[in-house]
């Protein structure tokens, strides 16, 4: 038995969209729509099957359509993979990094449904061939997400989230309505007085309107934990001018993709915390990689997500299980699609502010084919 990868299938999905979580890019164009995505098949010469997910978005940097990332891995990424040992991950992401040209989103699914295969073919959850949680203990902290709504909306949903045992919350911010998103805050701060509320503009904002904003929010939450992403991803002088100007602490997002990323950050003093996201790393092997370097640094690091379905949650599950770099309340289990075209949705849906992930070999997660026959969009 050889455990070489014979078959690589992408599959387009488009999964409507049940609990609509609006962020600054979603409220300027247009509206969060579907979940148009890409699953991600590979099948061993043994009969193993691993499971991927890419979750692309075009209006985000190097985000791509869903057309392109079905393009790439036929036309790019499977014949690099194809007859190749299982195993050799690491080796495989060099060479499809070089003939990418710095696109991630494609690479990170492939990558994810190799690791579900190998860690199956091995007998070992994901987390565990990436080197096993820290203590032994796969057990993840999650916070409260809030997408860009109404502050009547936003009080009732608090409360709950306080008696479900949250106190870690995470606010999207950077729509038209300012007064508003201020209202929100001072919302949750009277509420929950005992709430870490982090603020997340995607890029909302100019420099100036972060620094006088971060002010303001941090006022009425009595101390925000963090603010992400406030300026253009591009705009790495600005992102540090708002660290240098609030004392607030700045996570960077969208500026950072690559462990080279995570040091250029890290030297010009730009930022306080890296968010590691699969999408942005192409998968795990590069993920590892970032937190390593952001680590060297001494900075800390957030495990992100794009709003993935089933089999992207769990791997990013997995990774924030692994990395002792991450040592913020996540979000990345929340599924806002009407189904997560997995069998196993249960299993994999939080009931607190706390998580343990599945020790399952691979993933832990199979594909419900009856919702992929009803969501596939070939």
């Amino acid at each position: 038995m050889t455990n070489r990868v014979t078959t690589v299938e992408a599959i387009p999905v488009s999964v409507p969209t049940e609990t609509p979580y609006e962020t600054s890019l979603s409220v300027t164009t247009g509206g969060q729509g579907p979940h148009d995505h890409v699953l991600v098949r590979v099948v061993t010469d043994t009969g193993v099957v691993g499971l991927g997910e890419v979750a692309p978005l075009a209006t985000w940097p190097h985000g791509l359509t869903r057309t392109a990332v079905v393009d790439l891995i036929q036309e790019k990424i499977a014949p690099l993979v194809e007859n190749e040992p299982i195993h050799r991950i690491r080796n495989f992401v060099d060479r499809a990094e070089r003939a990418l040209s710095g696109e991630p989103f494609p690479l990170y699914g492939v990558d994810m449904a190799l690791h579900d295969a190998l860690g199956k073919i091995r007998n070992l959850p994901v987390y565990d061939l990436l080197g096993g949680a820290p203590d032994n203990d796969p057990s993840i902290d999650l916070h409260y997400s809030i997408g860009i709504k109404t502050p009547d909306k936003v009080r009732k949903e608090v409360r709950d989230a306080r008696e479900a045992g949250y106190t870690a919350f995470k606010v999207k911010v950077g729509g038209p309505d300012f007064d508003a998103e201020q209202e929100t805050i001072a919302t949750i701060a009277e509420s929950i007085p005992d709430a870490r509320i982090r603020i997340d503009a995607n890029q909302g904002w100019s420099v100036a309107e972060a620094v006088n904003r971060v002010r303001a929010l941090d006022e009425v939450a009595d101390g925000l934990t963090l603010i992400e992403q406030p300026v253009p991803f591009d705009d790495i002088e600005g992102l540090k001018r708002v660290r240098q100007a609030t004392d607030v602490p700045v996570l960077a997002d969208e500026s950072c993709f690559s462990p080279a990323d995570a040091a250029t950050l890290a030297r010009q003093g730009v930022c306080d915390i890296i968010n590691i996201k699969l999408a942005k790393t192409g998968g795990l092997v590069r993920a590892c990689d970032v937190a390593v370097v952001a680590d060297a640094h001494g900075l800390p690091c957030f495990m992100g997500s794009m709003l993935e379905l089933g089999v992207g949650a769990a791997a990013n599950a997995h990774f924030a299980a692994t990395s002792p770099a991450i040592i913020y309340p996540t979000g990345i289990l929340n599924i806002h699609a009407v189904n997560s075209l997995i069998e196993e949705r249960g299993r994999w849906t939080p009931d607190g502010d706390t998580f343990t992930v599945p020790d399952t070999p691979g993933l832990g997660v199979t594909l419900n084919e009856d919702a992929l026959n009803r969501y596939r969009v070939d």
